[in-house]
């Protein structure tokens, strides 16, 4: 389903993330402090940035984004994992509450996981999220830790990966993203992050290399780290 501001597919053709639903919704959608909006965010390259530009030109703010998207997901057949926000996020309580329960209307259905990641955590209660498998992104340890303690499990985007098998970071182990060190084809043969209780519950982190606008993210990562 396309609508205004809004992509849903049954069967998405993104080879990251494998035979899955998937869900694409206008950076309007998005937090307005996320870090890397227009400094490296991986939705604003390639094929997913064409899309990302085409989505963005619809006029809409993030509650008509967000019962868009959810309309979407009802018509979906249900019998394939769904990833929510391949672009887009949820930045209020609402707005994620709206896309949580069309989540558990399509996990219902076969009983398939629904996984996504949002920028909006330090905003966004956990409990809005409901039963998604939901990770804070973050670019530093140290927001992992605070994610975490606001009841998300979490992502971090690093530069790139040194090795690709997991390292413990003080009382965080962080596990390089297996798809991205070919340790797994896909998502849907990794799985690592359709599971956040269980990621959270052994404070484990999956760690991400910068993709998409490498050099981008790369230099807004050291700007941030120079804050610290």
């Amino acid at each position: 389903m396309i609508t205004r501001g809004v992509s849903v597919v049954e069967l998405s053709a993104n080879s990251k993330v494998g035979k899955v639903s998937a869900t694409y919704a206008a950076q309007q959608s998005c937090p307005k402090d996320c870090a890397l909006r227009d400094s490296g965010c991986y939705a604003e390259s390639g094929r997913t940035g064409f899309q990302t530009r085409r989505l963005n030109r619809a006029e809409r703010n993030p509650e008509q984004l967000a019962r868009a998207e959810a309309a979407g997901i009802r018509a979906l057949t249900g019998r394939f994992p769904l990833r929510l926000h391949v672009v887009g996020d949820c930045r209020t309580n609402f707005t994620a509450r709206t896309v949580a329960a069309a989540a558990d209307e399509h996990r219902a259905k076969f009983g398939n996981p629904v996984w996504t990641y949002t920028h909006a955590w330090r905003k966004v209660r956990r409990a809005a999220w409901g039963k998604v498998s939901v990770l804070a992104s973050c670019e530093t340890t140290e927001q992992t830790r605070e994610a975490m303690d606001a009841g998300y499990a979490a992502a971090v985007v690093i530069a790139e990966h040194a090795q690709a098998t997991a390292w413990r970071e003080s009382d965080v182990r962080v596990i390089p993203c297996p798809e991205q060190t070919g340790r797994a084809a896909s998502c849907d043969q990794c799985r690592l992050c359709w599971n956040a209780d269980k990621l959270l519950a052994s404070r484990s982190v999956i760690a991400f290399a910068a993709h998409g606008g490498k050099r981008a993210v790369q230099a807004k990562l050291i700007q941030i780290e120079g804050r610290r």
